[in-house]
């Protein structure tokens, strides 16, 4: 009796560390080795199978985890031709059993064999299906053999009250993966642009960095120093530039600040507060734009390959500046309201990066 309730324990604390791990998994490795731990401790399966990518019924991909293969070298098949026509007739369905397929369709167990290849490894699963809107997103599959007993109600109850942990991971890794899609294509497009900005924290660490930007960034460290070619750490600003953000925050100016170097004159930095709305952040974050007016412009290009650079709106937006029109006489020119000329122009800047009229007249010129 002891060691009965000992087992118990110990399989109840196993189940609990699973779920742990569940909750805190940030990737679909940790999502899956997770999962199947929570497996092993909760229920005795043949198998389990995390299908994910879904498309039009077929997982693109899976992770498949053997407990108790029949035969050596067995591996379960991606597929879910099996459960299709069951899912296709119950949309938003959570959890479903091999046997209620085959209840309701005679030909289930044809598409068992068809899928298995003739193996007669798993005789019932239950299957875990997760949803977006009335496609389905993931499922989780555990399959029993003929060994062993067919899933008991209270297994299936259980299986319910774990469903919303897996659910809730999925969902957070999906989110995960859409920021860092976000981030990683941000990245890409800035590490190609000619705009020099960097991304700071308050205490002057380096978030992120466009290539002109670190170079003149660098230009300011070597000024201040007074030693050409001094290596400026890529992951800092210069101390000086630190301390001149830090003073000029310290005695409450909040709004756009624009500091020129004390030696280097021609080298000046605009600083912006960064905007965000996680609720995470509770240091502020500054956005840094570097320009130098002794330099020649980084585009070297013709005229003609960076106005194929902008849409075509802007392209006119950009040529009739070239001209010296003002922005009034732009916008009674193409018909357009102020602020959209305004708007189109800082388009234009952002994707040239420049900075100011007499800088885009220069470049088209």
């Amino acid at each position: 009796m002891m060691m009965t309730e000992t087992r118990a324990a110990a399989s109840r604390g196993s189940m609990v560390d699973a779920l742990g791990s569940l909750h805190r998994a940030v990737d679909i490795e940790g999502l899956w080795e997770s999962s199947v731990r929570l497996m092993q401790s909760s229920l005795h399966h043949h198998s389990c199978s995390l299908m994910l990518g879904i498309d039009d019924y077929r997982p693109v991909t899976a992770r498949h985890h053997v407990q108790e293969p029949l035969q050596p070298g067995y591996v379960p098949a991606t597929s879910l031709t099996v459960s299709q026509p069951f899912l296709a007739t119950h949309p938003k369905v959570q959890l479903y059993t091999f046997s209620q397929i085959a209840d309701e369709d005679p030909r289930a167990h044809e598409r068992r064999i068809a899928q298995e290849a003739g193996s007669d490894e798993w005789c019932e699963f239950v299957h875990l299906a997760f949803w977006n809107e009335t496609a389905p997103q993931a499922v989780f599959s555990i399959r029993r053999s003929a060994r062993q007993s067919r899933f008991s109600s209270d297994e299936l109850a259980l299986l319910q009250q774990i469903y919303p942990a897996i659910d809730a991971g999925l969902h957070r890794l999906r989110t995960l993966e859409r920021e860092r899609f976000k981030s990683f294509a941000l990245e890409q497009a800035l590490s190609r642009s000619t705009a020099a900005v960097i991304l700071t924290d308050r205490r002057g660490r380096v978030l992120f960095a466009t290539p002109e930007g670190r170079r003149l960034c660098s230009r300011w460290a070597q000024a201040s120093s007074g030693r050409p070619g001094t290596e400026q750490p890529a992951d800092e600003l210069p101390a000086d530039l630190v301390q001149s953000i830090d003073s000029r925050r310290s005695a409450g100016v909040d709004d756009t600040q624009s500091l020129r170097h004390a030696v280097d004159t021609d080298l000046t930095v605009t600083v912006d507060d960064a905007e965000s709305d996680a609720m995470m952040r509770t240091e502020p974050a500054y956005v840094l734009h570097f320009s130098a007016t002794n330099e020649r412009l980084p585009q070297r290009e013709r005229a003609s390959e960076i106005l194929g650079r902008l849409s075509p709106s802007e392209r006119k937006v950009a040529l009739l500046v070239a001209e010296g029109l003002r922005n009034e006489q732009i916008a009674q020119r193409l018909s357009r309201s102020r602020r959209t000329v305004e708007s189109q122009l800082n388009a234009v800047f952002g994707k040239l990066g420049l900075v100011c009229r007499a800088q885009l007249v220069k470049v088209l010129s």
